[in-house]
């Protein structure tokens, strides 16, 4: 990240100055990939440099990974940085989900990391590969405020599809991320055109077996993403693109601000904006198409800090509205700066501990408490539930439904057991339907090994019929099948369930 003109916008980059230099005004906002300030993969061990092993063009990073759990924390990288931070971070704090910032053009429609390292570099290939193998997986931003996205440089869908496909098949990816500010957010002809090419490689990946999702990074002010943010999210729509979340820069406002508060006001805007482009998603789907990113520290707007109590604000909002991505610029500062020193780039200029801010951010991934038994209708509102899942599924109602409050049934009970998901793919999502629609809800669940089988369980009244209805594959907001046993009784059942397209008992579920 660095500094630029002070607006109620917010930046992801490179940043390039001092927190201690002058002000945001007196800064250069040159983006010049050759200015002698800029880090550059070369300079950087392990990531590139004439003596880097480059892998051919079919190679990949390894094993694709096992995807992402339905709220995680995942900071922003710098690729210029040695990729050994990434296994670094993870031994002293767990956390194990990043986003690689940034990918730009090389020059002539060219994606690389930070432009000058080939996305196939021996030391991001070996550092992605043992996250995997530790059960994390990372996500490539594209973009940022330096350097040009090549959606900006490429100049038709077709050239720039097949950058796009370029990194995603060397680094074995199933989530990409766009980073897309300052002018490049007002090209409406390059918005466009990244929207086709995502929504045609969407729709390539699928009739493969792979699912391809979307993150777009945008600036935003305490009161919701401006007009051209808007736009952009609205062309994704109109070109079929299946935007996975919108993931907000809540930093840089232009003014003084408590800033967990402010993150969290950014949040809500956004939410109601959301709902507007996506009329039709539920409150919960919408929370969980939402990412939010602060800077840590000192931002470029140098009254604006963000501390490590806003951190522990912003990770207990995410989990009250299972807001899916908590993430921060950037990784590469989380320590504190030395006596006498505040580098911007290398610390966050404010008082912790080495790696703190990963350690409060990773919090989101802790362990969810069981929900507690309805007590009115509102608290059947899976934006309100404690539950770990948040998509909706199609609700039925059965011929004996109503909707009188659940304070007239039958005494709690608990109700538990197993799900699977016969193709492999994760299990996003449990929703339990009962006999009375009124006590229907989002049962807890917990991801077992690869995902695909899960623990289930939820508290409803007592003798109560119900059936679940299991996200195959997907994200929380968006899931890939929607699968359904029958009517159940008991306190303990657990399901086998069959999403692999072409089987006759395709979205069905039976007693395992």
């Amino acid at each position: 990240m660095r500094y630029r003109t002070v607006t109620a916008a917010s930046v992801l980059g490179v940043l390039l100055l001092s927190a201690c230099s002058g002000s945001p005004g007196s800064s250069s906002h040159s983006s010049d990939p050759g200015s002698k300030d800029k880090p550059v993969a070369s300079e950087a061990p392990g990531v590139g440099g004439k003596n880097a092993l480059i892998f051919s063009e079919n190679q990949k990073a390894a094993e694709a990974g096992s995807g992402f759990p339905a709220r995680y924390a995942a900071p922003y990288v710098e690729t210029w940085n040695p990729p050994s931070v990434m296994a670094e971070v993870r031994n002293a704090t767990g956390l194990k989900y990043f986003n690689l910032a940034f990918i730009i053009d090389g020059g002539g429609c060219n994606a690389k990391f930070n432009g000058q390292a080939d996305v196939t570099d021996s030391g991001w290939i070996s550092a992605i590969g043992e996250d995997r193998a530790a059960g994390g997986d990372v996500i490539a931003s594209f973009g940022g405020a330096s350097g040009t996205e090549v959606g900006v440089s490429c100049t038709s869908v077709d050239s720039l599809k097949a950058q796009y496909k370029k990194v995603i098949d060397a680094l074995d990816l199933t989530r990409v991320d766009f980073d897309i500010e300052g002018s490049a957010l007002d090209d409406q002809s390059a918005n466009d055109r990244r929207n086709k090419a995502l929504a045609e490689l969407q729709r390539e990946y699928v009739a493969t077996g792979k699912k391809l999702d979307v993150n777009y990074t945008l600036p935003v002010a305490p009161s919701g993403l401006a007009g051209n943010a808007q736009a952009l999210l609205r062309n994704a729509v109109d070109d079929g693109l299946d935007v996975n979340m919108v993931n907000i820069m809540t930093m840089d406002y232009g003014d003084a601000e408590d800033m967990g508060n402010a993150a969290v006001q950014a949040a809500t805007a956004l939410h109601d904006q959301l709902k507007d482009i996506w009329p039709g998603k539920a409150d919960a789907q919408l929370w969980a198409m939402e990412g939010n990113t602060p800077m840590i520290g000192v931002n470029d707007v140098q009254s604006e800090v963000f501390s490590t109590a806003d951190a522990q604000t912003l990770v207990d909002f995410a989990e009250s509205k299972n807001i899916q991505q908590i993430a921060f610029w950037a990784l590469g500062r989380d320590r504190q700066c030395d006596a006498g020193g505040n580098d911007s780039q290398k610390c966050s200029g404010t008082s912790q501990s080495e790696w703190q801010f990963s350690r409060i951010m990773n919090g989101v991934n802790g362990e969810l408490s069981r929900p507690q038994p309805p007590q009115d209708a509102n608290s059947l509102n899976p934006s309100t539930s404690a539950s770990p899942s948040v998509a909706a599924p199609r609700q039925e109602k059965s011929a004996n439904s109503d909707t009188s409050s659940s304070q007239n049934s039958p005494p709690p009970t608990h109700v538990a057991g197993q799900v699977r998901c016969e193709s492999g793919h994760p299990i996003v999502g449990v929703w339990v339907q009962t006999s009375h629609s009124a006590d229907s809800r989002f049962a807890a669940w917990r991801g077992i090994g690869d995902g695909s089988t899960a623990d289930w369980w939820t508290d409803m009244p007592e003798n109560e019929s119900y059936s679940l209805h299991i996200g195959c594959g997907g994200t929380p907001a968006s899931w890939a099948t929607e699968n359904k046993t029958g009517t159940n009784s008991g306190t303990s059942n657990s399901f086998d369930c069959v999403d692999i397209a072409g089987d006759p008992r395709y979205e069905t579920c039976t007693a395992a």
